[in-house]
């Protein structure tokens, strides 16, 4: 049976185009509404299984009245790039987030996810098919699992806690720093908090920015993982989901230490190779020019679905590490980053001038290089070509 799909957006080119990719995916029964006044009338009409929502008139009151209208609702927020930051409270509230972009790519996942999830329904304590738990723990088991999870690359530790009150963990956190997280991802208790919720938080001792991204699992037991701030939310939600799915099933005691349970990995991260590029400007950079080439990268980044993980944009010299697509090399990524950004510097600033010398050096690697490795890449007189 076809799952009814009310497209909310005031862009009717994007709204007809995600009717193109629905019909791509599976058989649905949509309807576009330009504006919360089409949406309300349809909804009063009509059950829908599912809103595409955007960013543009996703507000409080908004989301408000839908949820009145249909409490099960589930929401799926469209932004326009995958650097829009969205609100802790917005991001509570929704069932996925789709970067339009990327659309092509993401629009399955995130829609089989967001069909998947519970949606949280307030002042009731439960959510849509979650069932509490009152099983004893084995935090031997907990920590088995997620030792297990292959976190990848970007997801840096996972935290299990009830509450406020750290379970689990395990990955690069001490344990008091994933004790702060659970503190963090629980906040003040309130149901507001909903089944998702993504903050960027700094974690003491540590002064750079972390990306929390945080689900529930049943009742008040909730799961953590925290990443780099530029980690696709796709992936972290893939990678959560079935995390989840196994700490459920150790919640009702259906999981032992001794289970020959299969990876958790949504073979993403792990098929993604990571490269650090560096390239030399044809004649010096003015700083007039240094922070719109970074804006450069990270757009480039986010229509080609990469990871910019470290960028480095000097004078004499760029230097990036970028994760990149499965499927892809440093040769993509290096022309990728090197003429993709030279053609819109020259079309948006009316820059005629060839900006960067002949070739490039590259090398595998999720780190940046070193001060030394640069210093000799600098002194030498010709480019290298990309090295794997």
């Amino acid at each position: 049976m076809a799952k009814h799909v009310l497209i909310l957006d005031a862009d009717e080119l994007f709204a007809r185009q995600l009717v193109t990719e629905l019909a791509q995916v599976d058989t649905y029964s949509t309807m576009i509404a330009p504006t919360t006044d089409v949406a309300r009338r349809i909804l009063t009409r009509k059950y829908q299984d599912v809103t595409f929502i955007s960013a543009a008139l996703a507000d409080q009151d908004a989301i408000t009245m839908l949820r009145t209208l249909q409490p099960d609702l589930r929401l799926i927020l469209t932004v326009p790039t995958s650097q829009y930051r969205i609100s802790d409270t917005l991001a509570n509230r929704v069932q996925g987030i789709l970067i339009k972009p990327l659309m092509q790519m993401d629009l399955r996942p995130v829609l089989n996810a967001a069909l998947k999830q519970p949606v949280w329904v307030r002042g009731t304590g439960k959510t849509n098919g979650v069932p509490p738990s009152n099983k004893q723990l084995d935090t031997a088991v907990l920590i088995s699992i997620l030792q297990r999870a292959n976190l990848g690359q970007l997801v840096q530790t996972a935290v299990f806690s009830q509450g406020e009150n750290l379970l689990a963990y395990w990955g690069d956190l001490t344990e008091e720093e994933a004790s702060q997280v659970a503190r963090r991802a629980f906040g003040d208790g309130e149901l507001e908090h909903g089944p998702v919720q993504i903050q960027f938080v700094s974690i003491p001792p540590k002064t750079e920015e972390t990306l929390l991204y945080t689900r529930l699992v049943s009742e008040d037991y909730w799961l953590t993982l925290t990443a780099v701030p530029e980690t696709p939310l796709r992936e972290l939600r893939l990678r959560a989901e079935k995390l989840c799915a196994t700490l459920l099933e150790a919640l009702h005691g259906k999981v032992t230490i001794d289970d020959e349970n299969e990876v958790v990995d949504t073979g993403l991260l792990g098929q993604r190779r990571s490269f650090a590029i560096v390239w030399r400007p044809l004649r010096p950079l003015p700083k007039t020019m240094l922070i719109p080439l970074r804006r450069v990268f990270e757009r480039l980044s986010a229509a080609n679905a990469c990871v910019m993980t470290h960028h480095d944009v000097q004078p004499d010299l760029v230097h990036l590490v970028v994760l990149c697509p499965p499927g892809h090399d440093s040769l993509w990524a290096a022309y990728l980053y090197k003429n993709g950004s030279e053609a819109i510097i020259q079309q948006e600033y009316g820059i005629h001038a060839t900006l960067w010398e002949a070739g490039y050096y590259a090398t595998e690697t999720t780190e940046p290089l070193p001060a030394a490795e640069l210093s000799l890449f600098l002194e030498t007189d010709k480019s290298v070509n990309g090295n794997q």
